[in-house]
């Protein structure tokens, strides 16, 4: 029988914290035979890393430059068993029972994995052995900070415009503008609820907008901070939704829904890796022009404006007040977190469109094993029917 590791987190199979929560749970150790040990260390850990490389030249002058940028969220190390500096001790056959406690910091930021970085926590339990190679287990666990929408800038409440003109040819052969307007009710949102896309395009140029699509983007920056600053910018997409375009001479509006899954909320504050949300509307032209595109910032929250599950022009004076919330009756301590109260609480979900990350630090071996992770974030059930299909265009011919 070989020596193998669990950690259990307390009543949180998926082990979702909020900042300022305790962080508790239990570690059985198995072991086939007897094992010696200095100690059963259990190391909790919050990073913020990214890393990325890039190339410049070719042949003999090609140079490569790795960029890096790291922040300590925490860092502590207890036993279990034994010490650090004590002697050995035997760990007998059989099943091995640790409870182990920690209030996490309440300057923590969200659980995240992207291209080129992380915000990662962990707990990692080590047989430390003074004549042997260590032996480690490490499992991941997800923060999620609270972003309470009603606390945020008014703005996240207005509407949002944005247009973009579009011209073909130049100077006597320039053909006249192809206009694209497109709006959202609000600008502050949560997983779960879904983006109604207000477009109007006035087409008067001579050219054909064949599609229109409009999609939920992710803007991940990796900030360097050796050898130098740098940012990085990456850019994915988490919802599209697409329909027909118009002809030429012709108005077309459009009313498109875009449903949020579950991702991390928008997140500023980190020195290392941030994390935003926009709405791009992208016109899809034949040929050689270069497609017009708008993009709307948009804000993702852990607490609602509103109870309903797609915000639009119409019912935006249900949305004057602050929605109502309260803590969770179990978690007493300052830093509970609070949810709507005319709202079922959320579900939390495995982000979309992430592989399972390895969660293993450069070096580390993990001879015990190690879980695979993918955070995951809170979406809210709406009562409202989410639309299956985007809405067919209202077309007008125009002189």
């Amino acid at each position: 029988m070989t020596t193998s590791c669990e950690i259990k987190f307390d009543e949180n199979s998926y082990g979702v914290y909020f900042p300022g929560q305790t962080l508790s749970g239990s570690v059985e150790l198995r072991c086939g035979e007897v094992m010696k040990v200095k100690g059963v260390a259990l190391q909790i850990k919050g990073i913020a890393e990214v890393r990325w490389s890039e190339s410049t030249g070719a042949g003999k002058k090609r140079r490569t430059v790795t960029y890096s940028g790291r922040h300590d969220y925490m860092h502590t190390t207890s036993y279990l068993a034994g010490s650090k500096d004590g002697n050995n001790i035997d760990l007998l056959p059989g099943i091995h029972t640790y409870r182990f406690s920690c209030v996490l910091p309440p300057n923590l930021v969200t659980s995240m994995e992207a291209d080129h970085g992380h915000i990662r926590y962990t707990v990692k339990v080590t047989l430390e052995r003074s004549w042997k190679t260590d032996h480690s287990y490490k499992v991941a666990f997800t923060v999620l900070r609270h972003v309470n929408l009603n606390e945020e800038n008014f703005d996240v409440r207005l509407p949002i415009k944005m247009e973009k003109a579009k011209t073909f040819c130049c100077g006597p052969c320039s053909s006249d503008p192809m206009l694209i307007i497109a709006e959202t009710p609000i600008s502050g949102y949560v997983p779960g609820q879904t983006i109604a896309v207000k477009i109007v395009v006035d087409n008067q140029s001579n050219k054909k907008l064949d599609e229109l699509s409009t999609k939920l983007l992710r803007v991940v920056s990796f900030i360097s901070q050796t050898p130098y600053t740098k940012v990085k910018t990456v850019s994915s997409i988490m919802a599209e939704v697409r329909c027909a375009g118009v002809d030429k001479r012709i108005k077309g509006s459009y009313v498109q829904h875009l449903y949020i899954p579950p991702l991390p909320p928008t997140s500023k504050t980190c020195q290392v890796l941030t994390v935003n949300y926009i709405i791009e509307v992208e016109g899809k032209i034949s040929g050689p022009a270069i497609n017009p595109k708008i993009h709307i910032p948009i804000t993702l929250g852990t607490i609602p404006l509103t109870t309903i599950a797609i915000p639009t022009f119409d019912n935006l004076a249900s949305m004057t007040a602050p929605i109502v919330v309260q803590p969770m009756m179990h978690a007493p301590d300052a830093q509970t977190p609070s949810f709507p109260v005319d709202l079922p609480p959320p579900s939390y979900e495995e982000v979309v469109n992430d592989n399972r990350a390895n969660i293993q630090d450069e070096g580390e071996t993990n001879e015990i094993g190690w879980r695979e992770y993918t955070p995951r974030y809170m979406v809210y059930r709406f009562s409202e029917e989410v639309p299956s299909a985007p809405a067919q265009p209202a077309l007008e011919q125009t002189s």
